[in-house]
């Protein structure tokens, strides 16, 4: 047998050697490239951008309209004409207005419920429980907030019946949505303001919450009678977070909407308290505010511009305290009572104590 030509084996080694070393390259440049997608992807997808891009919000807050509204406010609180025109009134109308506040018997408590329109359940619920109008001497007043559906549905003619029964719907003419929240909630300062503005108080609240008005009453006479801020009260549950910039969060907010890279303190949108003065101040600055989709934010940044701390209470639950009846003596407002059953053998239970 004849022995193999030594160079060709070391020519034919170096070009197996070559094409291995392309076989490893090129395998490298797919991880690199497979590596680089999925940098994109996760910066992309988790909005680190936005992140990186967004503005300082101790340093530079300037939400439209980028001047000092206080002053404008105040005059017109004073019945004075203001020099500036407002950005931010909601053309919308109030279908039912059945019970308006009494000037001689001023309320003492006004509760308004943001509710869903086809929550009938919920709504019921409330009247036998906290949404009653009297808590030993006190005279506390329930108004329900709704927007309104296609005006042929069932829905619909089984509002109108309700209306007609209870007196008690405030309903406006705009789509009832989850993202129409803050037109709900500006809305209804608008109707309070308008047709209910001497109580001393006025809470509002979700059609899913446990609340304990006597637990309120106490809190606003004990904090009124210590600290209250000039007669300005904004309390509730109070968190200090910043925006979602993922992209596939329901809560997502883009650098366009809001440039900042935290919210101002705002005040849970389940249930929250304010003093008749801040009641004034937050619905007639709302005027000059930009419109934001998220009520308790929008809430929050109002309150920023008119120089108002929201005070956080620890008696208000932004998740479901679970039930035990001695835990429950000082609570004010839990989450989580969609069912109504619970919300009712809860609610009696604690006022028999």
């Amino acid at each position: 047998m004849l022995g193999k030509d030594p160079k060709k084996q070391i020519v034919k080694y170096r070009e197996s050697q070559c094409t291995l070393k392309r076989l490893i390259m090129r395998r490298n440049r797919y991880k690199l490239i497979v590596f680089a997608l999925v940098l994109v992807y996760v910066y992309h997808f988790f909005g680190v951008g936005d992140y990186v891009q967004s503005k300082n919000f101790d340093s530079d807050f300037n939400y439209p309209l980028n001047v000092d509204i206080r002053p404008i406010v105040q005059a017109i609180l004073d019945g004075q004409k203001p020099n500036v025109k407002p950005i931010n009134y909601y053309p919308y109308k109030f279908l039912s207005n059945y019970r308006q506040c009494s000037v001689v018997n001023k309320p003492d408590l006004v509760i308004i419920v943001k509710s869903a329109i086809d929550h009938f359940g919920h709504r019921d619920a409330i009247r036998k429980t906290y949404g009653k109008p009297h808590v030993q001497g006190y005279n506390v007043k329930t108004f329900f907030f709704l927007g309104v559906d296609n005006a042929s549905s069932d829905v619909q003619k089984n509002i109108t019946k309700e209306m007609t029964e209870f007196k008690d719907i405030i309903q406006m003419s705009f789509r009832d949505s989850y993202f129409n929240n803050t037109i709900k909630t500006v809305m209804s300062f608008r109707w309070i303001f308008q047709h209910c503005a001497e109580a001393q108080h006025y809470l509002f609240t979700d059609d899913d919450m446990y609340i304990s008005v006597q637990n309120l009453l106490k809190y606003v006479s004990d904090v009124t009678t210590a600290s209250e801020r000039d007669g300005i009260l904004f309390a509730g549950y109070v968190f200090k977070s910043a925006p979602q910039r993922f992209r596939s969060s329901k809560w997502r907010v883009s650098l366009e909407e809001y440039p900042w890279d935290k919210w101002p303190p705002y005040v849970t949108a389940g249930a929250y308290v304010v003093s008749n003065k801040a009641m004034k101040m937050l619905y007639v600055g709302s005027l000059f505010v930009k419109h934001f989709r998220f009520d308790d934010i929008y809430l929050g940044i109002v309150a920023k511009k008119m120089g108002i701390v929201p005070t956080h209470c620890p008696h208000f639950h932004f998740y479901k305290k679970p039930y035990e009846r001695e835990v429950y003596s000082d609570v004010i407002a839990s989450h989580g009572y969609s069912n109504h059953d619970e919300l009712i053998r809860v609610w009696n239970e604690q006022n028999a104590l």
